[in-house]
């Protein structure tokens, strides 16, 4: 007579007590998050470092610069946010302003 078989158990993750701030994970992004400036930040914190947070989520113009990469806080992940977001304001208004500057046709004279 065959011995019925039963299912093993899964291994099963222990869920970790979201911190301040953070929403609990989605199908897209599994880990507890919060969104500043269209990114999700993620905590991925551990024994060693309690704090710890990865940028996951994002535009593209800013996941080329910071994709994936893990900070101290939220405090630093908020700041690099700031920082490529800040230059990428100054990148569009530098192109504004030149096609300004041709219309008018100074440009032509400064080159």
């Amino acid at each position: 007579m065959k011995k019925k078989v039963t299912k093993k158990a899964q291994n099963i993750k222990t869920v970790q007590a979201l911190r301040e701030g953070f929403r609990s994970g989605t199908k897209k992004n599994p880990l507890p998050h919060f969104k500043y400036l269209n990114c999700a930040v993620s905590d991925i914190s551990s024994e060693k470092f309690p704090e710890m947070v990865q940028i996951t989520m994002g535009p593209a113009k800013i996941m080329n610069e910071i994709g994936n990469k893990r900070y101290v806080n939220e405090a630093f992940a908020k700041l690099a946010i700031d920082e490529v977001h800040g230059f990428n304001i100054v990148d569009k208004g530098a192109k504004g302003v030149e096609a300004e500057l041709a219309e008018i046709g100074i440009l032509n004279i400064i080159e």
